[in-house]
């Protein structure tokens, strides 16, 4: 059954984002921007990894290039029809050079929305997922009002895990999604906009 509060917030409901997917967001290290159908090499860059496609939905292998293609037609779709979500292009400030995506969706089953993130295998370890999530969690939070935002990972994920803690999430039991028993994370938002773990 669903809460009141973890209602996904029809879009129209939403508070508007400048150029309806014109936004970006930036960390110290990072540029996180919508995709284009122009950022097909970077996203077969990383979706293309086996090593990064295991934890992703359901448990994906490689994509090929039509697949990410697809792909990121169903992505610039859903940033037009949710504007301010979608995964985010995350690139470094210094270089521009494609590290992951990052972004915001609502579950299959429409309970929550669900902060997502994946980074090319040369980018892990850097602490980019953190950074990204963070910029992510506090924009969903403060530019879209969300009341609350969870975070789901395969019970063997626990570098994901770990991300979800430092950005201030707190662990919230296990369900299913995905068609498989997942690990929940959950933040809510204060009144002044603030993540609330």
């Amino acid at each position: 059954m669903k809460r009141p509060a973890d209602r996904v917030p029809h879009p129209d409901r939403l508070p508007s984002v400048a150029g309806r997917g014109a936004f970006r967001l930036e960390t110290p290290r990072l540029v996180l921007r919508p995709f284009t159908p122009a950022d097909a090499d970077d996203l077969l860059t990383m979706d293309g990894d086996a090593r990064v496609m295991r934890y992703i939905g359901t448990g994906l292998g490689p994509r090929t290039r039509a697949e990410v293609e697809a792909s990121i037609g169903r992505i610039v779709d859903y940033a037009a029809q949710h504007p301010g979500m979608s995964l985010l292009h995350v690139s470094t400030r210094d270089a521009g050079r494609f590290v992951g995506g990052c972004g915001l969706f609502a579950l299959p089953d429409e309970s929550a929305i669900e902060i997502a993130y994946r980074f090319a295998h040369a980018s892990w370890g850097k602490g980019y997922a953190t950074e990204a999530a963070r910029a992510v969690l506090a924009h969903g939070f403060a530019t879209l009002g969300l009341p609350r935002i969870v975070g789901v990972t395969f019970p063997e994920n626990v570098p994901s895990q770990r991300v979800l803690v430092k950005i201030g999430m707190r662990p919230d039991g296990e369900a299913e999604h995905y068609g498989r028993t997942m690990r929940m994370f959950v933040a809510d938002r204060h009144t002044d906009g603030a993540a609330s773990a």
